[in-house]
């Protein structure tokens, strides 16, 4: 993947980013908790994505996206280790929103996810454009 490729690979993941972050407060604000939880999650897997994609990584699975992140970014020490917690957690919560019908998310659960989901895009957004992947 050349320089220009990964640009345009970490702008276009990016704008799913903003999407799915949009989608997540819409659904927070009305009261679908559940909903706003799985679409966080996407906001964060793709910042996730596009960090891989600005070292030139890709991954198209949610475990290999975890995997990548923490080797590549938490282990160099770019990003602190809990980010990896946020994302790995993020997925978990994700994954009972949408597929348990045992468990009942709260409106304060949706909050708390979309308050870290909002760290982990803030801190990718701040490295991507220190980077010069996203335009400041």
């Amino acid at each position: 993947m050349n320089e220009i490729n990964k640009k345009l690979n970490v702008e276009n993941e990016w704008k799913k980013v903003i999407e799915a972050l949009s989608e997540a407060r819409l659904l927070f604000e009305k009261d679908h908790p559940g909903g706003s939880i799985s679409r966080a999650y996407y906001a964060v897997f793709h910042a996730g994505r596009s960090l891989l994609f600005s070292e030139g990584l890709e991954t198209r699975s949610h475990q290999g996206l975890g995997r990548l992140f923490s080797l590549h970014f938490v282990k160099t020490g770019r990003f602190d280790a809990r980010f990896s917690r946020i994302l790995s957690k993020a997925q978990k919560y994700r994954e009972e929103a949408d597929y348990s019908a045992d468990y009942v998310f709260t409106i304060g659960d949706a909050g708390e996810r979309l308050k870290e989901v909002g760290e982990f895009i803030s801190a990718a957004e701040n490295f991507l454009r220190a980077k010069g992947f996203l335009a400041i």
